[in-house]
This record gives C-alpha cells, structure tokens and sequence, in this order.
C-alpha cells in the first residue's frame, strides 16, 4: 500500500467503530438522515484498499451503559427515549422533541442511540487508555441533542457524554465541528467551562438551523473565550473555509493544549449537499480533516451530518484514508463503471476536480469571513495567550 508521501509521520492504531447493525437502521423513506451512507463508506473503503494496514482495526461498538448517559442527559428524557424506543407515542413526547418529523418515534430507536454513543465513549476510552491514536465513528456526532430534549436528527448527544466523562478523569478536551450546521447541544453543554475548548465552523446561523451559532457567542463566566464561532456565508468555497479555519482553529488548539481532540467531521458542507449551502469539495473538506488529525494528540472523530449519500460515504472514505496516512487506489478501475458505487462523475477516483466561486458573492464571503477572524482574534484569541 502506497503511503502518501505527506503523511510519511503518520504512525500508532487507527480504530474504526462500525456496526452493520447501526448502519441498516431506517428512520424512514422520506427522512433525510440514512445511516446506510456508513455502509457504503465501508464498500468505499474495500474498492480503494484503506482497510488492509496492520495498524487498522473495526470495531463492532457495543451499547453504552445506560448510567454514562446521565452524564449529560435527564433521567427523565431518558424514560420517555426508553419509550420512544418501544415504539410508543404519547403526547408529552412533544415537549422534549420526540414524534417531531425530524425525530420521529421508531422500534429499535433507544438500542440505536446506544450504540452509537457506545462507539463514541468506547473509542474515547480507547484513547485515554493508549488502544489506539485516532478512532473514527462514522455514526456518531449528534451534536444537537440537548440534556433534556431531541432536536435536528439527534436523540443522544454522544460526543457531550464523551466529553463529560473525559473530563471528570482530568482530561482536557478540545471540540472540533466542520458540520455545515453549528453544534448547538455540546455548546450548550459547555459554555461555562474552561477545560473544554468548543470550537465549530458552520453556515451562519442567519441562513440555516439552528439558527445560532454567531461569532460574537464566545462563552459564558469561567467558559468565556472557550466557545468559538466562526459563521460562513452561503456559497463559501474552499479557500474561504480553509481561510477561517487555518486562522482560527490550529492556533487555538495549540495554545489549550488538550489531551484529546473530539471532532464531527460532518460531510454537508459539500457543494451537492442538499441541505447546506456551502461550496466545499473534497479539496478543501480533505485538507480540513488533515489538519484535525495534525493538530490532535488523540483523535476521536464521528460523522456528523452529510446526505448526499455517496459524497458523504466518499468524504468519509477520504478522511479515514487522512488518518491512515494512506492514498486511496482503485482497484476496481477499468474493470467495472463506478455507477455500481453511486453517481460518480470522476470514475475511479473519489475526489473532486478543484472548483472555486467568483464575482462578487465570492468577495462577499471572504470579506464576511475576514471580519469573523478579526473578531475571534480581538476578543477570543488573549484569553489563551495568542499576540
């Protein structure tokens, strides 16, 4: 297997949290998150030989016991989540988000939540415990779930009980999210403290849920300069994302100094996404996941949002390819049409010709994004010692 001749340094276990079980749980024909782009990230991940390294292994994640939920979350949404589970509706569901279209009441929904927040804590553990140096859960990432509510997709907010359980054995944790939508339920988790860094890259909350998520939200009390916002405008594109990014992120990760890095690494930032509206390609959502894995003692990444199945499966086969170090080949190419593996406009390669914006909208979204730079740096960038 070929190393990508960058990525040279790139060494230790790289773990990937996947379960078949996970991945053919159906929220429904018309509900836009389907957790089978992870099984087709897996197909992925076999036609372009990135599972063949002695230093990889897949995991079947197990459910999370159900006391590290509390953690984060309310017994008493976790009675009424238990119910929801069983596929019983009752009214008082409503209050806490459950039997909304965009969480519905499903058979088989609680065994879904733990185990999807299983494979996040497990590979935290993994983690702290040295098993492994970077870990990847595709299924994980429901960064919306409040303590006491379902909101946007998400019923368990698996990277809040993570982090919680992180830091009460004394580590610090720095929260990455390049989901196009803010993490607004670990924020909320977080906000007063500062020994998590909450760091997240998003669609200005002005043109997309959750409707938050602004730069001038930089934390509250002991947290303040610990919540860290950067909105972008519709449309975008790699330059104007990597720009805010490479501004903001890996110095402020560098001067927390967090034992471990937690990150969704949402693929609905990609210009086909038919949710977001940004203009990524893999180019620019590529070199952001590279310098996640750069600037991270220990990664532990999940999926987050992305439906645009095959560029979600794609983007998620190209990032795990990242942590590896390793470049992706085709073995199946001149053999059989990529259209076996999804509507590939580039077939045998899972990348995007580069592709950027331009005119005014483009100076309109760079100007916007300068502007959010000079804020964090002026009011977030002295509270970590950053000149």
């Amino acid at each position: 297997m070929k190393k990508n001749q960058t990525d040279e340094k790139i060494n230790g276990l790289n773990v990937l949290m996947f379960s078949d079980r996970l991945a053919s749980f159906d929220f429904g024909p018309t509900h836009p998150f389907k957790p089978i782009r992870a099984k087709q990230m897996m197909e992925l991940l076999t036609r372009y030989s990135l599972l063949q390294e002695k230093n990889q292994r897949v995991i079947d994640p197990e459910p999370i016991p159900e006391e590290f939920l509390y953690l984060f979350h309310d017994r008493a949404y976790i009675d009424l989540l238990k119910k929801a589970g069983r596929g019983d509706f009752t009214l008082d569901m409503l209050e806490a988000g459950l039997g909304t279209e965009d969480n519905p009441v499903l058979p088989g929904l609680y065994d879904f939540c733990l185990t999807s927040a299983g494979a996040t804590h497990q590979g935290a553990l993994m983690l702290i415990n040295d098993e492994a140096d970077r870990v990847f859960n595709p299924l994980g990432g429901f960064h919306h779930a409040g303590a006491a509510h379902a909101e946007g997709f998400c019923y368990v907010n698996d990277c809040a009980v993570a982090i919680m359980d992180l830091t009460r054995r004394g580590k610090r944790v720095a929260y990455i999210d390049i989901d196009v939508h803010f993490g607004n339920g670990v924020r909320d988790a977080f906000v007063n403290r500062n020994d998590v860094l909450c760091v997240s890259i998003h669609e200005s909350g002005a043109t997309i849920y959750p409707w938050s998520g602004f730069q001038d939200d930089i934390g509250e009390g002991e947290g303040r300069g610990y919540t860290v916002n950067i909105p972008l405008l519709q449309g975008s594109d790699d330059e104007v994302f990597l720009y805010a990014f490479e501004s903001v992120v890996p110095p402020l990760v560098a001067a927390f100094s967090p034992d471990v890095v937690i990150a969704v690494i949402g693929a609905d930032t990609h210009r086909d996404d038919p949710l977001g509206h940004l203009y990524l390609t893999t180019n620019g959502y590529e070199r952001a996941v590279r310098i996640i894995r750069d600037i991270s003692p220990k990664l532990l990444a999940t999926g987050g949002g992305g439906y645009n199945l095959y560029k979600t499966a794609a983007l998620w086969a190209l990032a795990w390819a990242s942590f590896c170090g390793l470049e992706p080949e085709d073995t199946f190419a001149g053999l059989i049409g990529g259209m076996m593996y999804g509507p590939e406009a580039q077939s045998g390669t899972l990348r995007d010709r580069p592709q950027a914006a331009s005119g005014a909208l483009k100076e309109q979204c760079l100007d916007h994004a300068r502007d959010v730079v000079a804020y964090l740096k002026k009011n977030v960038f002295p509270t970590h010692g950053i000149s």
